[in-house]
């Protein structure tokens, strides 16, 4: 693997879309199968990156052997490959490095000569001011790294100040996020007189669990706030350094927005036994903590399940479509409907992955599915029905338990199209067109939180 300096020093030299062609050398030797051309630059910041920069002692990765009869100049690396290294002109003028794959002689092992790195860059192939103005620029980027470093570290220090939290949350108004890093922070608040809550399902999740939150009442101005703890995954593990983001809402902003949320809290859990300190630090944890099914995962990999789960959509909606009579669905004809399902004795959970698919393409509005719905309902059961409420599903339970199950089953070297199809193969007929885009929009929800580790 390269540094995380690279990317940097390759965008700041060669640009923004210049891959450097010698990358695999890092990466993936086996992948080289011929010759591999670059300027001089792009080869010093491989040999950079495979000894950090040190081309006169001996590194565990690399070394430079020259062959007096030929004038073979060889790359040996620790697994056993070898390639052989030539300084070239370009078509264009200007030099080229040529890196070829290389199969050892007799002549290799009878007279081969380990020499300093340094001597290939500076006597063979005579690039040393390319190297320099390579390593120059690894030491600015690096340096930067630093500085901002020492910035986050100050700025870190001062958010953790308890005062510097609490003026955040009096300044915050309804809609913001708030973030408070530390546990012992979320103590301290808890000592002021905030107190910490249960939020009954305040996003109108599908099988939502509690959300854990806090509730503070200002003693003189009167003023209520509310916080309710958010999602956000990062890899920290100490304690003292946990990132909580709440979402805020208070009393004086919109009094009918703040009363449905201030029904939401409550003190105690379902049972009426109160909501011990204990558990409501591990309901924040849970919240925070990095998932094991996320670690090692790179926006890469996320990006091509939700492909796949597109895939999968694509099958799903072939099946969705012929459950209900396409025709009756597009003219509304909701005689002809409720005939074809009880022709068919269509199980209600096909209707309803059906009606979602119709609804999801447009040919339906939610209120027409909801009056469907009743009318289904009550021909089922010989009474009327009320509508169902509105809901998101990109925060169903069940939909985050799916992408967990399915992350976990692969592991991430087998990470392929093919497995992570047999992976949601058990629950393509469990679930709905409208779950599947709900999956992918998760797994995509991931992988912006994995791009802002």
């Amino acid at each position: 693997m390269t540094t995380e300096s690279y990317e940097q020093v390759r965008r700041n030299l060669f640009g923004g879309h210049n891959q450097n062609a010698f990358v695999e050398l890092v990466r993936d030797r086996a992948a080289i199968t011929g010759p591999v051309q670059g300027t001089p630059e792009e080869f010093s910041q491989i040999l950079y990156e495979l000894t950090r920069g040190d081309l006169n002692n001996r590194n565990k990765t690399v070394s430079y052997e020259a062959v007096a009869k030929g004038g073979r100049d060889i790359l040996k690396f620790a697994d056993g490959s070898l390639f052989r290294v030539v300084r070239a002109k370009g078509q264009i003028g200007g030099s080229l490095i040529v890196v070829t794959p290389h199969l050892q002689s007799m002549d290799d092992l009878l007279e081969a000569r380990e020499l300093p790195l340094s001597r290939l860059v500076s006597e063979t192939l005579m690039i040393h001011d390319a190297f320099k103005r390579v390593a120059d620029e690894y030491r600015r980027v690096e340096l930067s790294k630093a500085a901002d470093k020492a910035s986050a570290e100050l700025r870190a220090v001062r958010e953790c100040r308890l005062e510097t939290i609490v003026e955040a949350i009096e300044k915050a108004r309804s809609g913001e996020r708030i973030m408070v890093r530390g546990q012992q922070n979320i103590d301290a608040l808890v000592n002021l007189g905030f107190v910490p809550c249960l939020v009954d399902n305040p996003d109108n999740w599908v099988d939502a669990e509690d959300v854990p939150g806090l509730r503070y009442r200002h003693a003189r101005s009167g003023i209520e706030v509310l916080l309710t703890g958010r999602e956000r995954f990062r890899p920290i593990e100490e304690l003292n350094r946990l990132e909580f983001t709440f979402l805020v809402h208070r009393s004086d902003d919109d009094p009918a927005v703040f009363g449905r949320m201030e029904k939401k809290f409550r003190g105690s859990r379902r049972d009426g036994t109160p909501y011990p300190l204990k558990e409501f630090h591990a309901d924040l944890l849970a919240l925070v903590k990095y998932p094991e099914e996320l670690k090692g995962r790179t926006e890469e990999d996320l990006g091509l399940m939700a492909d796949e789960v597109e895939l999968v959509m694509d099958r799903r909606q072939e099946l969705d479509k012929g459950i209900l009579p396409y025709e009756a669905v597009f003219s509304r004809d909701t005689t002809a409907i409720i005939d074809h399902i009880r022709r068919n004795r269509t199980p209600a959970r096909e209707v309803r992955k059906a009606l979602d698919y119709f609804e999801y393409t447009g040919m339906i509005d939610g209120q027409y599915k909801a009056a469907l719905y009743r009318l289904l309902a009550a021909a089922a059961t010989g009474r009327t029905v009320a509508e169902p409420g509105p809901v998101d599903l990109l925060y169903d339970k069940r939909v985050k338990e799916i992408v967990a199950e399915v992350l976990k089953k692969i592991p991430k070297e087998r990470l392929t199209p093919r497995t992570i199809t047999i992976a949601l193969t058990p629950y393509v007929n469990e679930l709905g067109f409208g779950r599947l885009v709900k999956i992918r929009e998760r797994i995509l929800q991931l992988k912006e939180m994995v791009h802002d580790q």
